[in-house]
């Protein structure tokens, strides 16, 4: 081999890990903006943390699989999630509050990053150990956790490499199916679907939804995600399940090459 085909190769071999460590860069999310350091006391699943000063702590953008810590019937890859959180974590965290800083059930709401300043969220996305969630107005770092997930996603990684049909149950769900019918009232819009599920568009985010994008989706099949719950009326003419999207970063028309 002559000097100069060997230093072609070096520079190549250079460019590459170069471009690999910018792309990896920009999925795993720079924090930008003031941080608070705290104190970690432990981790309670891969998207829950407590706080040595008593703050119970949700990571905004992403939902884990669910531990079940009384009969152990965890959803699949729920250790692995807990595992690969808590191996990222020292004795301290940086913390980013959200605009919502605080959800129903009073766990606080923030960005959480590494001694590096990198996001855990998008750690966990990359790694095929959560699905994005984007829920008004916590909606900082979207574009780097979306990276994330596709990187995941398109090397099959963990949760995607599961099927994406839909399942009348309750909880967090990311499924795709076809829409028949699209309605509005004062609840928001109503998008029937071919399965015994409804997804409300709710008043509430009405801005992120204008009339003409809402009816082009009718006889689509679309991706969607969310908390989907059983209808307590059991009226006939009722789909039995609603599912509520607030941003439309989680409601997609499928015209992408990704395997269900």
């Amino acid at each position: 081999m002559t000097v100069i085909g060997l230093k072609k190769r070096q520079v190549f071999l250079a460019l590459f890990l170069f471009l690999s460590c910018a792309i990896q860069a920009s999925e795993l999310c720079k924090a930008t903006g003031a941080l608070e350091k705290a104190q970690i006391k432990r981790v309670v699943d891969g998207d829950t943390i407590h706080l040595a000063d008593g703050r119970k702590v949700r990571l905004v953008g992403i939902n884990t699989p669910e531990l079940d810590h009384e009969k152990g019937n965890h959803e699949g890859y729920a250790v692995e999630a807990t595992r690969f959180l808590r191996a990222r974590l020292g004795s301290f965290i940086y913390l980013q509050r959200a605009k919502n800083d605080q959800d129903r059930y009073g766990r606080k709401l923030y960005y959480l990053f590494d001694k590096d300043r990198l996001s855990l969220t998008s750690q966990l996305l990359s790694e095929g150990l959560g699905y994005r969630i984007a829920i008004p107005p916590n909606l900082a770092y979207q574009a780097c956790f979306e990276a994330a997930e596709n990187s995941a996603r398109s090397a099959h990684k963990k949760l995607w490499q599961q099927p994406l049909h839909w399942q009348p149950k309750a909880g967090f769900v990311i499924s795709r199916v076809n829409i028949t019918s699209i309605t509005q009232n004062r609840g928001g819009w109503w998008l029937e679907t071919d399965q015994d599920l409804v997804i409300n568009l709710p008043s509430s985010a009405v801005d992120y939804w204008p009339a003409q994008k809402v009816f082009s989706l009718e006889g689509k099949t679309i991706e969607v995600r969310g908390w989907q719950h059983q209808r307590k009326s059991r009226h006939s003419d009722f789909k039995s399940w609603v599912l509520s999207v607030k941003h439309p970063n989680d409601l997609l028309e499928i015209k992408d090459s990704f395997n269900s």
